[in-house]
């Protein structure tokens, strides 16, 4: 019960109040989801009755552990255009990405519990870091896409500043968080915006989801997913999201994503969820929008976030392969810490 408080704030409501349902995202005092009707909006109160429900629900009570399965990383270092991209699972929306001479992180979070008040409130991590801190390699970029305590870890953040100095990639109105916690070097952008640095492309395109880190900071920030392109790939990183209508412009004005970073996980109950995090089959849909070549599932097995068990998430995604007639050669469900090579361009032709 206790794990999950920091999910108060965060989740004071849903999705974006927007009854107009136009095109824009920008409002008076911060953002919205065009894609969602104000009827469809969920509150505090449905937060409410969404944590009772599950409180005195008469399903069985999940697991105190998992077995996960977690490996040594065999990521390049430093990394070299001769081998190739790299792409690592740290675990949640955590990704090392390797691509022309950089190392990328998404969302990196390496701390063990995520909430407010120093970490001291909110979810423990089950399961340990793919890579351990101690092995990570010289950060050149870090891809922020939201400012959940999830996905925007202070801690994490700081020691990356401490010891790497990257250059951050965060949506609008994001920048004032880092620059209170010491980062030097912050890119702020709006959707559509893009900047080059050292032969990447980093383009900040929509997604449908919120912001928050307190009661009263609901929205004033913007989210987004992500393109990181280079000369041999492009590859694409989801952040958190719902299914909405934005995968197929992504996927129109990106016309070569090797592979799309999706979440599977944080789904249930589908009535308080759906605006905000797809489900394992909608992300395989959102996948075909975007004419991706190869799926990594992420955000799962990491926090106790929803009412599904920690280990459905990729039962459930394989059960959607085999529905949609996905070649499941081209879904990769990654083991923590496993490392894998991503082809080039010139291989999907």
């Amino acid at each position: 019960m206790f794990r999950n408080l920091f999910l108060l704030p965060v989740l004071f409501f849903l999705v974006t109040e927007n009854p107009t349902g136009d095109s824009m995202h920008h409002t008076g005092s911060g953002f919205q989801n065009p894609w969602v009707r104000g009827e469809d909006d969920k509150n505090f109160f449905d937060f409410l009755r969404w944590r009772w429900n599950r409180l005195f629900s008469n399903q069985e009570p999940k697991p105190d552990r998992y077995q996960f399965n977690v490996i040594p990383p065999e990521f390049v270092n430093p990394p070299r255009r001769i081998y190739g991209g790299m792409l690592t699972w740290v675990g949640h929306a955590t990704f090392l990405i390797q691509m022309e001479n950089k190392n990328i992180l998404t969302d990196p979070v390496w701390s063990d519990r995520v909430g407010p008040f120093g970490n001291r409130v909110g979810p423990t991590r089950y399961t340990p870091p793919g890579i351990p801190w101690e092995k990570l390699p010289p950060i050149d970029i870090v891809i922020l896409s939201h400012n959940h305590y999830d996905h925007m870890d202070r801690e994490t953040i700081e020691r990356l500043e401490k010891e790497f100095e990257p250059v951050f990639f965060v949506p609008l109105e994001n920048k004032k968080f880092l620059d209170e916690w010491g980062v030097q070097q912050v890119v702020e952008l709006d959707w559509w915006d893009d900047y080059d640095i050292d032969g990447i492309r980093i383009v900040c395109t929509p997604a449908q989801h919120f912001s928050q880190r307190w009661l009263n900071d609901h929205n004033e920030s913007l989210w987004a997913s992500w393109i990181i392109e280079g000369e041999d790939h492009t590859i694409y990183f989801a952040g958190d999201t719902g299914y909405f209508p934005g995968f197929k412009e992504i996927g129109e004005r990106h016309t070569q994503i090797d592979i799309a970073l999706m979440p599977i996980g944080a789904y249930e109950p589908r009535w308080f969820m759906n605006h905000a995090h797809v489900n394992p089959a909608e992300a395989l849909q959102a996948y075909l929008d975007l004419n991706a070549r190869y799926f990594a599932a992420m955000h799962w097995g990491t926090f106790d976030q929803a009412d599904e068990l920690l280990d459905q998430p990729p039962k459930d995604l394989i059960a959607a392969v085999d529905s949609l007639r996905i070649d499941p050669e081209l879904i990769w469900i990654f083991a923590f810490g496993e490392s894998r090579a991503i082809p080039p361009h010139s291989a999907n032709q």
